[in-house]
């Protein structure tokens, strides 16, 4: 129990802090560290006895999950949309419009680069490994989201972290939901394709513009 918890404190708090001390040296090394990070936890739970793999694609009722995330993110990705476009109109459909094939780059490679090891690492990996010491799904939820938001602290500023926490608890209640870290990365690139579409994604840099 005790290793667990030293395990959990190192991997997903001390980590981050040592990042952002050294960011200006490994800014270049960010993605293929997540991508190492991913395959470690992926093949940790892979050689996991306990481990269900089925929940990796899992796909049981996947139309009426997927669905439920669209009716989810339809009303709030309007209010975030208005809320861009009156607080950050600078930044508002920047990306799309001054570099549309960056744009296109991003939305293509997002998924694959960033988003798959973040739900490997943040969802699956995070409530397989923790259960024991976190028994409380609720627990593991919230415990999960702070780490994932607390992982962003190494792009410089508040908003990646409060955006990233919140997606956090509507990835980690999904996951609870359907058990299916295939189903979560659908809805992860879903946010993140639309956050970077409207300006949000300025603030997920390691250099953000100043707010």
């Amino acid at each position: 129990m005790v290793s667990r918890w030293l395990e959990l404190f190192g991997l997903f708090f001390i980590s981050p802090v040592i990042i952002v001390l050294l960011i200006q040296d490994i800014d270049a090394w960010l993605m293929p560290m997540l991508g190492f990070m991913g395959v470690v936890c992926l093949s940790l739970l892979l050689v996991d006895k306990q481990f269900k793999r089925f929940r990796l694609w899992h796909t049981q009722n996947i139309k009426s999950h997927l669905r439920s995330s669209v009716r989810f993110f339809a009303p709030w990705a309007c209010l975030l949309t208005l809320g861009i476009y009156f607080i950050f109109p600078d930044y508002f459909l920047a990306l799309p419009i001054q570099n549309n094939s960056l744009w296109l780059i991003t939305l293509l490679i997002y998924p694959l680069v960033s988003v798959i090891p973040q739900e490997i690492i943040f969802r699956t990996y995070f409530f397989h490994r923790y259960k024991n010491i976190l028994p409380s799904k609720t627990g593991r939820l919230l415990v999960s989201s702070f780490c994932f938001g607390l992982a962003h602290i190494v792009y410089g500023n508040w908003i990646a972290v409060a955006v990233t926490w919140v997606g956090g608890l509507i990835f980690g209640y999904r996951y609870i939901q359907t058990r299916s870290t295939l189903v979560v990365i659908i809805e992860h690139s879903m946010w993140g394709s639309f956050l970077f579409t409207i300006g949000l994604g300025a603030f997920l840099l390691t250099q953000p513009p100043t707010s």
